[in-house]
């Protein structure tokens, strides 16, 4: 395909992540246009007029899609409106970049994964985080072997701020729209970046969640709404390759912003990635391994053993003319939709399949109190 074509996109959900993330990484991208929006909100829409120009506006994405002039679609949805908005795009051959988890549950996440493949869809699934520096990274020291034989992997992904109990409810509160809460909706980012990391799947998992806030305040109605996703969830996991690992999404940390952090242990050496230090990352690795890298901080005494380091330039992921910004994954699969033979963009709807997959084995596990195997 031409790097000169114009790549016309329509954004399905106009809320926060697509006015925060979506809209403006699309428009950071050479030769694409963002053309349309769909949001059952006037308010959202908008903000799609007057923020960045879009000027075709819908309530329905169906009547998005009848355009007919359009090459990908953003889903920007809740998560129950991921597999119908999907689905119907795949009927309409367009490229589909989706917002995580992929679907509400694994039968739906398999059945996009299996369509769109069928069709020859080109799919992205936005687990952003891994374009984070720290995390580029982290999986190229791990790939190395610097690490030996991976055995523990442990991972957090939380929010909480202050007077978490009194924050409003909204649809991630309630299953038949969310699927999950914090273990689906936070755990969904860590569970995707160990298995990037490790390039090893969970074999078994066994979990436990909780609802902590039964009640809020909705923030649409403003009446009392009964929650019904879970505030926070813990996985224990068995990986392919012999490591044991441990996953807790919350939104229930007081006091943390949105904070992930992952530690990684193997039989030569370690680190530890904290997303808040996205340029840098805590290492333990041999002499001869460290001098390839910057040192920000100097390790290797009984007290302080892990040595700081600094993420490389080329990992950075910087952008040309824009002083500090960073490129965002979105971008990254613009480029794969563009680029000559086969299509190799990850996170596709794949990995998205396979991290639903985890999700629906631990509620399982959960439910029926054991472990649970995979594949399912």
């Amino acid at each position: 395909m031409s790097a000169t074509r114009t790549l016309r996109v329509g954004i399905v959900g106009a809320g926060g992540i697509a006015q925060y993330y979506h809209v403006p990484y699309f428009q950071r991208c050479k030769n694409v246009r963002v053309v349309a929006a769909c949001d059952v909100s006037d308010a959202a829409l908008e903000q799609m007029r007057s923020k960045f120009g879009i000027k075709k506006l819908f309530h329905d994405y169906r009547e998005l899609l009848e355009m007919g002039d359009l090459d990908i679609i953003s889903i920007c949805t809740s998560n129950d409106m991921h597999y119908p908005v999907a689905m119907a795009a795949i009927e309409k051959g367009l490229g589909i970049y989706c917002e995580k988890p992929l679907a509400l549950n694994f039968a739906q996440a398999k059945e996009m994964y299996e369509a769109a493949k069928a069709k020859g869809i080109k799919t992205g699934v936005n687990f952003s985080h891994r374009r984070t520096p720290a995390a580029q990274l982290a999986r190229e020291i791990i790939a190395s072997g610097a690490l030996g034989q991976i055995t523990y992997v442990a991972a957090v992904y939380a929010a909480g701020g202050t007077k978490y109990a009194e924050h409003p409810g909204s649809w991630r509160n309630i299953r038949e729209r969310a699927g999950f809460g914090g273990m689906g909706d936070m755990g969904a980012h860590i569970i995707d970046m160990m298995r990037w990391w490790l390039d090893a799947d969970i074999t078994a998992v066994t979990a436990q969640t909780r609802i902590y806030v039964p009640e809020r305040i909705s923030r649409e109605t403003g009446q009392p709404m009964k929650v019904t996703t879970e505030d926070q969830g813990m996985i224990l996991a068995s990986y392919s390759n012999g490591a044991m690992g441990y996953f807790c999404g919350s939104y229930i940390f007081t006091g943390r912003g949105y904070d992930q952090r992952a530690e990684i242990y193997g039989s030569q050496g370690g680190l530890m990635y904290n997303q808040q230090r996205p340029y840098e990352l805590d290492v333990y690795l041999e002499p001869e391994i460290l001098k390839r890298y910057k040192v920000l901080r100097k390790g290797g005494t009984p007290d302080t053993p892990y040595t700081t380091i600094l993420v490389p330039e080329r990992l950075m992921g910087l952008i040309p003319d824009e002083p500090g910004a960073q490129r965002g994954l979105l971008m990254d699969y613009i480029d794969a939709y563009r680029a000559e033979g086969p299509f190799t963009f990850s996170p596709s709807f794949y990995e998205g399949m396979k991290v639903q997959e985890v999700l629906e084995a631990a509620r399982l596990a959960e439910e029926e109190g054991r472990w649970v195997t995979l594949p399912l």
